[in-house]
């Protein structure tokens, strides 16, 4: 499918200020944006969306407003299936810190300040719509395609090694969209939780598995771990090896309403094997102490906590076969000794 040219993606204003609009058209018309439709409130707004026979293509939405406000809109908005990656930018007159927390945590992709200069509002959305336009991909909004790809992921036995998407997850995208997502990002969206999660004993769940059931718990996996997220905006890879690349988005605050260190948080319990409930370990691994970073640095933070989850699966694996080659020669494996657990021998007290 051809991607939608600029002078026609369809915008939805909404402003209390009837003269504001007017000048918002002119501004657009501007920046080669010509298909504008407005409303003077958010009940206006709700109505056009749900009679327009095509979503809208982006939304603004002016933060103060009598009623219903700018903010509460777009949380209604965001919250329709046809508008959950849609651009929706908030036009404030002034900065204020909280309004634009509320904002984001309503689901805005992005804001700007007025009075609206033409070359900056247009900036602003096109760099919302080309994000956008890489969430609709990675995501599979295609219907059709979607089940699919579903259906021959199903049915094929990848490699152990490989990375896919997986279908059903909507915050799950392959590893290079999602990087070239992060680098999209607009300098208020800022990562404030990078790492990567791994599954345990991954090497006999595949080697005894078919390929739906392995598919079906990478799925189960990647779905538990949205589920543990889903308080915040969040974004998945699976890149293989039973490992998965995490990255959690927010304004620049590190507001996670869970505790993602804790030791069994990720665990889970699955029957996708057919012979009862069965408990799979997940564990965590990130590069250091989690601090906030913009899109473009955290791709090599993402990176370096992939590769550290899967050198620690390679190297328990190595162990495990070192060690059974060991006991089938019938060499004993002493256990390793605890650190500290070393004593000196005490000095034998001379004879009289």
């Amino acid at each position: 499918m051809d991607e939608m040219r600029e002078q026609d993606l369809r915008i939805l204003a909404v402003d209390d200020d009837e003269t504001f609009l007017q000048l918002l058209r002119t501004v657009l018309a501007e920046a080669g944006y010509q298909d504008l439709d407005t409303a003077l409130h958010a009940q206006d707004a709700m109505q056009k969306i749900t009679e327009a026979k095509q979503p809208f293509d982006c939304v603004l939405l002016d933060i103060a407003m009598p009623g219903i406000d700018g903010i509460e809109l777009c949380g209604k908005v965001r919250a329709l299936p046809d508008y959950r990656i849609t651009p929706i930018l908030m036009l404030t007159a002034k900065l204020d810190d909280a309004s634009i927390e509320r904002a984001f945590d309503a689901g805005a992709s992005d804001y700007v300040t007025k009075p609206i200069r033409g070359l900056e509002l247009g900036a602003r959305i096109r760099t919302a719509r080309l994000l956008a336009e890489q969430m609709r991909r990675s995501v599979g909004l295609e219907r059709s395609a979607a089940q699919l790809a579903s259906r021959l992921e199903t049915l094929a036995r990848r490699s152990l090694d490989e990375g896919f998407t997986i279908q059903g997850v909507a915050a799950c995208m392959p590893d290079r969209d999602l990087e070239q997502m992060l680098e999209l990002l607009p300098k208020t969206t800022v990562a404030t939780e990078v790492f990567a999660l791994r599954i345990e004993g991954i090497q006999d769940i595949y080697r005894n598995s078919t390929a739906e059931q392995f598919n079906a718990l990478l799925t189960e996996v990647a779905g538990n771990i949205s589920a543990k997220l889903a308080s915040s905006q969040h974004f998945i890879s699976y890149v293989g090896s039973g490992v998965f690349g995490c990255v959690v988005l927010g304004n620049g605050r590190r507001n996670l309403e869970v505790d993602v260190t804790r030791l069994e948080f990720w665990n889970l319990k699955t029957d996708v094997f057919g012979n009862g409930p069965q408990n799979i370990r997940v564990t965590m691994s990130r590069t250091r102490r989690p601090k906030v970073e913009p899109g473009k640095v955290c791709v090599q933070t993402l990176r370096t906590a992939i590769a550290r989850a899967t050198e620690e699966r390679l190297m328990r694996r190595l162990q495990l076969e070192i060690d059974q080659t060991k006991r089938r020669d019938g060499i004993i494996v002493p256990r390793r000794p605890r650190l500290g657990g070393t004593r000196r021998p005490r000095p034998t007290p001379p004879e009289a």
